[in-house]
């Protein structure tokens, strides 16, 4: 009896094997003919595959991971190239070469780069570190703008102590350095947290499973062979750079293809998963369609912007913006002498949050005590969180300012009478809430991830316990217990 055996590699090609009598014989099918034509080439791009590429690509990595990768390698190449000659003159700032510097006072300035580095650390840390994982692509860039800024700083640091300047600026050396260690901490930990995220999204295929482990290794092997490859290109190069204009020629050369090619790379990332700003635009293109067609991430990745406020209520056809938005805010601070109306509160019992507007948007109405109107301009709204909300709850929250906003925008446009806050408020729920569940459904369908949006960076400022009314107030409803 015989015995066929057909198998398939991570990489798509075949193999037979077949028994007869005491033999086994194995045929290997390869699924690209220029493959079968040299088997040097073959051997040698399985090897590539098995020691660049994570385990089972492509079938383990999302499919913009590797146009990405492509990108990320080219502009590693150039930031290698560029980090040589900040180096050289890093060390020409530090006395390299200058018969009147001496080791102690080389050693002072490193010292006091490197307290402006780990200060600015920490203070990043605070500042933008749970804004990270959710503008993922924002901070990826932001980092390498970071570090190209540094970059210059170093390489024009000498130039503060030249003779040449017409004019002397006593200390300006040593600010630039300072400001260039601040720089690359904060390159460290936009990149640090921004690449986190990435490599969650790249490990995370719509069919399939990544490592992150594995992943997160075969990218430091990448980097460590550009960045190799990239001292060898500049050892033969940086020696011939003798002059400052040939050197900052080439720097800038450099910085700037370094910079488009970042851009290009971390444009083509197709995040499935919902922030603030794809999340508008997902909204704002399901209206647009008649509430009939919810877009894909890779439609909503054409839209979007690297560089812009997350908190933005814009409207992508006509590219107005009606103000902005915060989520997880307390109730108490919002209010600060105003009141939301009873119907308004009635009206959203059964939702896990309260929207209204920042107290500086309203002004009293001069006729009806207790009644505000909205003050000319842009407008602040407020996503209030209830104990116990979801995921779920905060995206329908967002999508509710966002209608509010276009409402707002259409009545400014048609110069329709404007109606008071609650009522533009429960106008836009009244149309949210039941169309709500059919985009959650199309959103997931189309191939978002709903589950793991972050729109909320970090944790809430407050969450509502309960909302009662004050019998010894005049204020009809206030906020009364928060966490």
């Amino acid at each position: 009896m015989s015995l066929r055996v057909l198998e398939r590699d991570p990489t798509g090609r075949t193999s037979s094997g077949v028994s007869a009598g005491s033999e086994y014989a194995v045929e290997r099918s390869l699924d690209s003919a220029s493959h079968t034509k040299n088997s040097f080439y073959t051997q040698l791009v399985d090897f590539a595959v098995k020691v660049f590429l994570p385990e089972g690509y492509p079938n383990s990595v999302s499919g913009d991971y590797l146009q990405y990768q492509v990108f990320n390698a080219l502009q590693a190449f150039c930031s290698s190239l560029a980090g040589l000659l900040s180096s050289r003159a890093l060390l020409e700032g530090f006395g390299v070469g200058n018969a009147n510097a001496s080791a102690t006072h080389a050693l002072l300035l490193t010292v006091l780069q490197d307290f402006f580095s780990r200060i600015t650390t920490i203070c990043a840390a605070y500042i933008v570190g749970p804004s990270l994982s959710p503008e993922a692509k924002t901070f990826r860039l932001l980092a390498d703008v970071c570090n190209d800024a540094a970059i210059i700083l170093d390489t024009l640091s000498p130039l503060f102590n030249s003779p040449a300047l017409p004019i002397k600026l006593p200390g300006a050396r040593v600010a630039a350095l300072c400001l260039s260690g601040a720089l690359r901490a904060m390159c460290g930990i936009a990149a640090g947290g921004s690449k986190a995220a990435l490599t969650m999204h790249f490990a995370t295929p719509v069919s399939g499973a990544g490592d992150i482990g594995d992943l997160n290794a075969k990218d430091s092997s990448k980097e460590t062979v550009l960045a190799l490859l990239g001292m060898l290109a500049g050892s033969l190069i940086v020696p011939y750079l003798t002059t400052p204009m040939a050197t900052y020629s080439v720097l800038f050369a450099l910085v700037g293809l370094h910079l488009a090619l970042n851009y290009l790379g971390v444009r083509g990332v197709v995040m499935r998963s919902l922030n603030r700003q794809r999340t508008t635009l997902a909204w704002d293109a399901y209206r647009e369609s008649a509430d009939t067609k919810v877009p894909s991430p890779t439609n909503v990745a054409e839209l979007e912007r690297i560089f812009q406020r997350p908190d933005l209520l814009r409207e992508v056809k006509t590219n107005s913006v009606a103000g902005v938005c915060t989520i997880g805010s307390s109730l108490n601070d919002v209010l600060r002498g105003s009141t939301i109306p009873p119907i308004l509160l009635q009206h959203m019992k059964n939702d896990q949050y309260v929207l209204w507007f920042e107290h500086t948007c309203l002004m009293p109405r001069p006729t009806q005590a207790g009644q505000h109107d909205l003050r000319p301009g842009a407008v602040h709204l407020h996503i209030c969180l209830k104990e116990g909300n979801s995921t779920v709850d905060q995206l329908k929250g967002w999508v509710h300012a966002v209608e509010v906003g276009k409402m707002l925008l259409l009545q400014q446009r048609a110069s329709f009478p404007r109606p008071g806050p609650a009522e533009i408020i429960l106008a836009a729920h009244r149309r949210v809430d039941p169309l709500f569940p059919r985009f959650l459904d199309g959103l997931k369908t189309v191939g978002w991830n709903t589950t793991d949006a972050v729109l909320l960076p970090g944790s809430p400022r407050a969450l509502i316990v309960s909302i009662e009314a004050d019998v010894d107030s005049n204020l009809p409803l206030d906020a009364k217990k928060e966490n």
